[in-house]
């Protein structure tokens, strides 16, 4: 009998952690690198923030509450990186295992990662994750124009869910679920005024003119798996 090649396909996953307090430094920085998984290309872990909230408001942060993304070299790896978690906050969360078909921009961690054929259908749910490295110098210009772009797509219809984290003191992450690529694409080029808005566009415009960031990348993903179904209230 011939050998059969097993195909391994790169994922992303993302998981949303609930951590104590006291710990969160240790989360932000050091989590992973004790750890040093089999088979992960790269992480970022943030802490979540809640979209359209002022910028020195106590409900914008949640301070027991980080998020991260990891690139794997298979399913299989991240599966076994769980099975070894089982008394680890991560296994505890919910998390989304995603399939990258689109990249735009660039950030040199995953800059190899793997670009897939889109197979789903365009009215099925996708996902979008924004990473920047911020421009220290441009940190308040960026939240000009960052917080109306929040609230708009926190506002929008077509969402199901939406957050952004952080990680002091430069990188930045959005987050967000999609009833369809479509939605999403009206939001981004408001194509209605009325219901999509224009705010994401004017700052694309702002930025285009003169960047926010010093690395920047919007991704696309096909939502793969589940875990733990993600709804508005699980993030309030």
């Amino acid at each position: 009998m011939p050998k059969t090649t097993v195909h391994r396909q790169e994922v992303f996953s993302f998981h949303c952690l609930e951590v104590p307090f006291y710990k969160l430094p240790y989360y932000l920085y050091f989590y992973l690198k004790g750890k040093k998984p089999q088979g992960l290309l790269h992480a970022e872990v943030l802490l979540r923030m809640q979209l359209g909230e002022p910028l020195f408001s106590k409900q914008r942060y949640h301070f027991s509450q980080v998020v991260l993304v990891a690139h794997w070299e298979s399913e299989e790896d991240l599966e076994f990186f769980l099975h070894q978690s089982k008394q680890d906050p991560i296994h505890l969360g919910w998390q989304i295992r995603l399939r990258l078909y689109r990249r735009w921009g660039k950030i040199r961690e995953i800059e190899s990662a793997a670009i897939y054929q889109k197979n789903f259908d365009v009215k099925a749910f996708m996902a979008a994750i924004t990473l920047a490295r911020l421009k220290l110098t441009q940190v308040f210009r960026f939240t000009k124009w960052g917080k109306p772009v929040e609230k708009q797509v926190r506002d929008h219809p077509g969402k199901k869910i939406a957050f952004a984290a952080f990680r002091p003191f430069r990188s930045f992450l959005t987050f967000s679920i999609w009833n369809s690529e479509s939605e999403m694409i009206q939001m981004v080029q408001g194509r209605k005024a009325d219901r999509d808005g224009l705010e994401h566009k004017h700052a694309m415009e702002e930025r285009n003119r003169n960047d926010f960031h010093s690395e920047f990348t919007t991704l696309r993903f096909e939502i793969l798996k589940e875990e733990r179904m993600l709804t508005k209230d699980s993030f309030r």
